[in-house]
């Protein structure tokens, strides 16, 4: 008999609860054991958790952590050997194998995570400066044809180039980080020329135009 599309979603809930339950217990045991020969030690009588002491609050305060991972500890070395041999020391390795790639997970993002918001940043400047020195040039033109496909492109691909200064430059240049203002500003210069280039060239083409208006040979100059 098929399974009805209720029972396949129950189904689906109960795998997703089981997956987890099991990801959250490998991590717990992860965090608060050291090694799987830690989660083996035989103790005579379980490591006590930490008292509390209403003159040194501040001391126990700091020592929240180690005090939840001895009380869990406390739980784990009550349970039989074999227990924690074939089921304990699996969710170890499954919780430091988690915790690593989530460090490494971690390591790849923040990079990521500065150049996005350092894009972001560079393109709304770079937006508003080529938006001003266009209208500047243009006070007519409207923002559709200032801010076409082929400016935005060099505009978004500007402020990458930008963002990416500050990962890569130092790299190469030791003392980038004293001169970092200056050499964001010349290459912002020489980006904003770039973007610049097509409307200026514009300007200059409008600038010594001339057109013939009479047989007197008067010129009309199209600013």
């Amino acid at each position: 008999m098929e399974k009805t599309h209720k029972q396949l979603q129950k189904e689906k809930r109960v795998r997703q609860g089981l997956l987890a339950v099991l990801t959250s217990a490998s991590v717990l045991v992860g965090t608060t054991f050291d090694s799987p020969e830690d989660i083996l030690n035989k103790y005579d009588k379980p490591i006590k958790p930490l008292v509390e002491d209403a003159d040194k609050q501040e001391s126990v305060d700091k020592k929240t952590d180690n005090h939840s991972k001895d009380y869990f500890k406390n739980i784990i070395y009550k349970i039989p050997l074999n227990i924690r041999l074939y089921i304990f020391v699996p969710l170890w390795f499954l919780g430091t194998g988690i915790i690593y790639a989530f460090e490494i997970l971690l390591k790849i993002i923040e990079p990521l995570t500065h150049i996005l918001i350092g894009s972001v940043i560079h393109f709304l400047l770079l937006l508003g400066i080529v938006g001003i020195c266009v209208k500047l040039l243009f006070p007519n033109l409207p923002l559709s044809k200032i801010f076409n496909k082929k400016t935005l492109l060099l505009i978004i691909l500007g402020s990458i180039i930008l963002s990416l200064c500050d990962l890569i430059m130092p790299i190469f240049l030791d003392k980038y980080r004293m001169y970092r203002t200056i050499s964001k500003l010349i290459i912002g210069i020489s980006l904003l020329a770039i973007i610049l280039k097509p409307f200026i060239k514009k300007k200059i083409e409008n600038l010594y135009s001339y057109e013939i208006i009479n047989d007197d040979m008067n010129f009309k100059v199209d600013v």
